[in-house]
């Protein structure tokens, strides 16, 4: 699920593509500074992260980021318009996971 763009909160799902150009045609978007100040002024932290959060980001991730590092872990190729590697399925159906099967991928051409 990703915002839709524009100036929407509305959720939508949607494949990794940020191709904006071809996805959303006709939305007008504001550059980045633009939204920034556009939710400033609207009181809205949305885009905004707090020291804390960000130090905490920092204390769980350095850790897996050295592993990597340390360990030299490759990722899993997976074909490109899949939904990732066959292994990512395994992992979240033996955590009880069941996927719905609900996303269909727009496989137009990318500009």
């Amino acid at each position: 699920m990703i915002k839709e763009a524009g100036m929407s909160y509305k959720p939508v799902e949607s494949e990794l593509d940020l191709t904006y150009s071809h996805r959303y045609q006709d939305v007008k978007m504001p550059d980045a500074y633009e939204r920034l100040i556009i939710d400033v002024l609207a009181g809205s932290q949305g885009n905004f992260v707090r020291s804390d959060e960000l130090e905490e980001a920092w204390r769980v991730f350095t850790p897996l980021l050295h592993q990597i590092e340390k360990e030299k872990i490759k990722p899993i190729p997976y074909k490109f318009g899949s939904r990732g590697p066959s292994e990512s399925d395994d992992l979240v159906k033996s955590m009880g996971f069941i996927y719905s099967d609900t996303y269909q991928w727009d496989k137009k051409p990318n500009n």
